[in-house]
């Protein structure tokens, strides 16, 4: 299955088809601290799933013309959804029922946007060739979207190109003030890192990127290709052939043996053992290629599928077609919007790299930038014991950036924390002595320095989750707007916010406070 590109939109395909998998790093287990803790719980009760807001079909003239594109000259098949929007969200509704194992979209390969491994420069005219050689993936297939849109009513995507969002509403191109609206000093960074490199990589493209003659792109042009690039994308395993490029190849080989045996050139034994070894090492090598390249693709009409972590669909590429699909994992009634699943994701990467937080999510995390800082205001540990731990196989980076599920702690902080608490005595055991729950005393002390943690981290914020949740239902976190629009930012912030507070109060409830 394809998967879909948040951390580093991906999604993930489907069938007879190959395994895309994710390129998001995976999370380490939580492990829970089964003791309680005397620390009252913030998060409130949850409330009743809200209903999706109604579906507007959009009817305008350039998504008329993309879907008159999609059913022409793309060759694009698609029963049953069209696109809409949800409450100013752009998506896909279903425009009938559709069952079941339906097939809902299938996109051929060539409507495609497509980048697979040593690819020759796919704008020539534009950027040069050790440019292209030298940029990272995400860059590549936003100078290709950037060559298209140069080409106008030329480009066979045009009408694709043309439909794209013009912002794509990701905190990339936040102000300072807008960032710390976030209240999570984690993502701010993360995105803070994120400006720094694609400033570089402008940089480059604008001083020794551009073909002769080719005027450079602007920054804000070159960061919207490659957010819609990051927002887009689908990876997975990369397949040198298609069905039809091995039935050449098999057709090839069966006309030598024929050849060969009919003018007595060879022994027909020998013939046939030899073609049937060219033949399986070109299936076996390609294979083998399968497992360690990646190639990746941004699919038209596909690409408007929004992300739940309650759906099953999924992006499939299916071998036998050379082409991208979505089946249906439920049924679907009449303007109900149509998800998909962009794989096991957290809000982190989600409102990066996408611009929404997903309410309750269950792969949310909450990243603690600095524990040791608060573990300090519990209980200063000696210098020495620090070292002992810098030094140990854990090292003193498992208190930093410790991301924390609802269920708990990672182990690996539990350690260290077990260790840092302990007494003279009990810590000469070294650092290893403590990955296992320890005495109840201990475990409780444990327990108390987590929840001082987590109560010191949320007490940090600007805004207490209850306040936040009062402007939203106030709704003056934000009004209409677009994408980009100050009210739309200060709404996705509220919103994103929450979620982050939720998890640090679900932890605290699990811990039985």
């Amino acid at each position: 299955m394809l998967q879909q590109l948040g951390h580093v939109k991906q999604h993930s395909l489907r069938g007879a088809q190959q395994a895309f998998p994710s390129d998001a790093p995976a999370r380490r287990r939580a492990s829970v601290v089964a003791v309680r803790a005397s620390v009252t719980p913030t998060e409130p009760a949850p409330q009743a799933a809200q209903q999706q807001p109604p579906a507007v079909m959009l009817d305008d003239s350039r998504t008329q013309a993309f879907m008159n594109w999609a059913r022409g000259p793309a060759s694009i098949r698609f029963a049953g959804v069209k696109p809409s929007t949800f409450a100013g969200i752009r998506g896909l509704a279903a425009s009938g029922d559709i069952a079941n194992d339906a097939l809902i979209v299938e996109v051929p390969r060539r409507s495609a946007v497509v980048l697979a491994p040593k690819q020759r420069n796919s704008c020539p005219g534009m950027v040069n060739d050790e440019w292209w050689k030298a940029a990272p993936w995400f860059a590549k297939m936003g100078a290709m979207l950037l060559w298209h849109k140069r080409q106008g009513a030329q480009s066979p995507l045009a009408p694709w190109i043309a439909q794209l969002p013009a912002d794509a509403g990701v905190p990339l191109t936040w102000s300072d003030k807008q960032l710390a609206a976030l209240q999570y000093p984690y993502l701010v960074a993360q995105v803070k890192e994120q400006q720094r490199e694609w400033a570089a990589l402008y940089d480059t493209l604008r001083g020794s990127g551009m073909a002769a003659g080719a005027p450079p792109p602007s920054r804000e042009e070159f960061w919207w290709a490659m957010s819609v690039v990051r927002s887009r994308t689908f990876s997975g395993p990369y397949i040198g052939s298609t069905l039809s490029d091995r039935l050449r190849l098999a057709g090839l080989v069966a006309a030598l043996v024929v050849g060969n045996t009919a003018l007595g050139l060879a022994d027909p034994a020998k013939t046939l053992s030899a073609a049937i070894a060219v033949f399986l090492f070109n299936v076996l090598y390609e294979v083998i290629l399968s497992r360690s390249l990646k190639q990746y693709a941004i699919c038209p009409l596909i690409d408007l599928f929004n992300h739940t972590s309650a759906a099953q669909s999924e992006v499939s590429y299916n071998y036998f077609g050379d082409s991208y699909s979505v089946v249906a994992s439920r049924d679907f009634k009449k303007g109900e919007q149509v998800f998909i699943t962009y794989g096991a994701q957290s809000n982190d990467s989600l409102m990066q790299y996408y611009g929404f937080a997903e309410p309750d999510n269950p792969q949310d995390t909450y990243v603690i930038a600095d524990m040791a800082r608060w573990v300090e205001g519990f209980r200063p540990a000696a210098p020495a014991r620090l070292q002992a731990l810098a030094a140990s196989s854990l090292g003193a980076a498992c208190l930093r950036n410790v991301a924390v599920q609802r269920a708990g702690f990672p182990a690996e902080a539990l350690q260290a924390l077990r260790f840092l608490l302990a007494s003279d005595a009990e810590a000469a055991a070294g650092v290893s002595a403590f990955s296992k729950a320890g005495s109840a005393d201990a475990e409780a002390q444990l327990a108390e320095a987590l929840a001082c943690v987590v109560t010191a981290e949320l007490a940090a914020a600007p805004s207490s989750l209850q306040e936040d949740l009062a402007q939203q239902a106030s709704g003056s976190g934000g009004k209409k707007g677009g994408a980009g629009s100050a009210s739309a930012v200060e709404a996705m912030a509220l919103s994103f916010r929450i979620e982050k507070k939720k998890v640090l109060s679900a932890v605290l409830k699990n811990m039985g406070g």
